[in-house]
């Protein structure tokens, strides 16, 4: 188990990242771990896809929270993968993309910030 945890609300926030993500990843796979450090604006996390005969590890090295009207939006500035194929998938689809944070989200997320 990786030791990222630094604030307890982040226990919190891990959580329920990995509630809401092993629900949209049902049938696909599932996430077995998930940190995230919000001092050092950083996660780590690891997939059990099916398919896969190995777990993928994923760690965003960098991320921001920005605030856009009433929405918050999360830009992973830098990421690696252990597979080169989820490595070249970040690089195209999420570093650098802005995502809306769900609203429920967002407010947990702005106190951690």
């Amino acid at each position: 188990m990786w030791k990222i945890l630094r604030h307890p609300a982040d226990a919190a926030l891990a959580g329920s990242v990995r509630f809401y993500c092993n629900h949209k990843l049902r049938g696909m796979g599932e996430m077995t771990e998930f940190a995230i450090d919000t001092k050092n604006k950083s996660v780590r996390l690891r997939l059990e896809l099916v398919g896969e005969a190995e777990p993928i590890e994923v760690q965003v090295t960098r991320y921001a929270l920005k605030q856009k009207g009433p929405e918050t939006r999360l830009v992973v500035e830098d990421a690696t993968a252990s597979r080169e194929w989820m490595a070249v998938a970040l690089r195209e689809f999420v570093i650098g993309k802005s995502f809306v944070v769900p609203s429920q989200a967002g407010t947990l997320l702005k106190l951690l910030a």
